[in-house]
Formats: C-alpha cells, structure tokens, sequence
C-alpha cells in the first residue's frame, strides 16, 4: 500500500466503492470478519461491521446484519 493511499484514509476521506464492487467484496467482508471469535475487544471493529453490513443492505441489496454477525459480547 503506497504511502499516500494510507495518508488519505487515515485522515479520514472518503473511500468510495460502486455497487458492482461492493458485491463482489461484501461476502468476503461478512465471511472473514463475522467469523472472528466473539470477544469484548471486538467491540469497535463489530460495530464498524454493523454499520458496513446496514450501509451496504440500504444501497445494494445486500444482507444486512444480523444476530449471527456480531463478534463482540456486548
């Protein structure tokens, strides 16, 4: 990852993908981070999966979160 690419996120641009993009990489998203252990640490990153999963439900179609999709305790 070059050096400018991780400045702009980290200040906080947006990063924007389209709909064809975000299908194609929401199924990894969901099988990669719902399949974490669930623990109290996991609080932010499940959060930021929850609103992924609720953003990409409104916009694309998508399946939204769920029960099964949270990896922290709370």
């Amino acid at each position: 990852m070059d050096n400018e690419t991780t400045k702009a996120v980290q200040e906080g641009d947006l990063f924007l993908l389209t709909g064809e993009e975000m299908r194609l990489l929401l199924p990894w998203l969901r099988d990669t981070l719902t399949a974490q252990e669930k623990r109290d640490e996991n609080s932010d990153l499940c959060q930021l999966t929850s609103r992924i999963l609720r953003l990409s439900s409104r916009l694309y179609g998508t399946a939204s979160e769920s029960r099964e999709t949270c990896i922290c305790r709370g």
